[in-house]
């Protein structure tokens, strides 16, 4: 029996969205080529999700995994490379970063988790990651920081000297 939903849930061309029971949803990635990078479309999608999350009532949390061998490799770079950027919405990287939302998000952390991908696990509420799971912030290592609200949050969780090793070596 499929849930019955206030306003239907979005439209998704990047992500999958299922209901495994009447209260939760749950998000899957799905570019799995690209190691579920997510571009300037997934953002918005993204956030139009989770706004969809926290205004249906019959829902109480949302999980996010990843198809394939990554949770998320981060920012669709090929796209951030062409200069189009890969702009993200009010509520940050991944619709999590800067996201104001009431209902509880669960990274479900498959495989790599890199980036801005380790930044929106980094912004869930929970996470849960396999024994594979592989964490890193390579920013680093192209120039650029990590800026999605991860390297406080990275603090408060596992102290300053290993958030520095994160941030500072990839």
């Amino acid at each position: 029996m499929s849930p019955t939903f206030a306003r239907p849930p979005p439209i998704t061309s990047f992500a999958r969205i299922a209901f495994p029971t009447s209260q939760i949803l749950l998000v899957t990635l799905n570019r799995p080529q690209s190691l579920n990078c997510i571009s300037s479309a997934g953002h918005q999608e993204l956030h139009s999700i989770w706004s969809w999350l926290d205004a249906e009532p019959s829902l109480r949390v949302g999980i996010i995994t990843g198809e394939g061998r990554a949770f998320c490799a981060g920012a669709d770079l090929k796209e951030w490379s062409s200069g189009a950027g890969a702009s993200a919405p009010s509520s940050g990287f991944g619709g999590l970063s800067r996201r104001k939302g009431k209902k509880p998000i669960i990274a479900a952390v498959n495989g790599l988790c890199m980036g801005g991908g380790c930044e929106m696990a980094i912004n869930a509420d929970l996470i849960v990651a396999s024994s594979g799971a592989v964490f890193a912030l390579p920013e680093v290592k192209v120039g650029v920081i990590a800026l999605a609200g991860a390297l406080p949050r990275l603090v408060r969780t596992v102290g300053k000297q290993r958030a520095m090793e994160m941030a500072l070596t990839g």
